[in-house]
């Protein structure tokens, strides 16, 4: 499959549908994506992609892009291009939920185009994402969501106060105008070992 690398500076400059059918956004904070590294740094390496390619993503979108989010970059696609998702998880402390790296059950919907092939039931990588509450279920499907008993998400590591996820969304897919973002609350592909994922992955690649 045919990729490009994108720059900040490509993002800024619109008209993202012309050149891209699918961008993946990786596990990045908002914070990083809009502001990038200090001036400090040689200027091709420097900067965010800025209020200017927020929007730019936003009219990718509308224009029929898909934009995938992977984990924390699911905080910026939600903000940034107002989605009617809400993060249970936001200003949330780790005394109130923390789970640093685990392995969690997961439900998904395989009538989804993104669950497509896919078990009912399978296990995701879960370190310090968002878990996501559905504000109009008109325009977002559910793909995959935490198992609403607290005591069956832990398969394996430890997570504090399970129950703030218990029966949350782990992963969705929001139309938006033409096109399509899905954001996933986990790390699909995790250190290029988390193969029960994939297939969500590959499958969120579609024009």
């Amino acid at each position: 499959m045919p990729y490009t690398s994108l720059v900040d500076s490509v993002v800024r400059a619109g008209k993202l549908h012309d050149q891209f059918d699918v961008i993946i956004l990786p596990d990045q904070s908002p914070r990083e994506i809009l502001e990038g590294l200090p001036p400090r740094y040689p200027a091709p390496y420097a900067g965010g992609i800025g209020p200017d390619g927020s929007e730019a993503l936003r009219q990718f979108v509308v224009d029929g892009g898909t934009l995938i989010a992977l984990n924390e970059a699911s905080r910026f696609a939600i903000q940034a291009l107002l989605l009617p998702v809400r993060n249970v998880l936001e200003a949330v402390g780790d005394e109130d939920f923390y789970a640093p790296g685990s392995i969690f059950r997961l439900e998904l919907d395989t009538s989804t185009a993104v669950a497509h092939g896919m078990p009912r039931e399978t296990i995701g990588w879960f370190q310090g994402g968002p878990a996501f509450e559905v504000l109009d279920s008109n325009v977002t499907q559910v793909v995959g969501r935490w198992p609403e008993d607290p005591t069956r998400i832990l398969l394996s590591g430890w997570v504090l106060h399970p129950e703030r996820i218990a029966g949350k969304a782990a992963i969705l897919d929001v139309q938006q105008g033409s096109g399509h973002v899905i954001l996933f609350g986990i790390r699909p592909q995790y250190r290029g070992q988390s193969i029960a994922t994939y297939p969500l992955l590959f499958n969120s690649l579609r024009p």
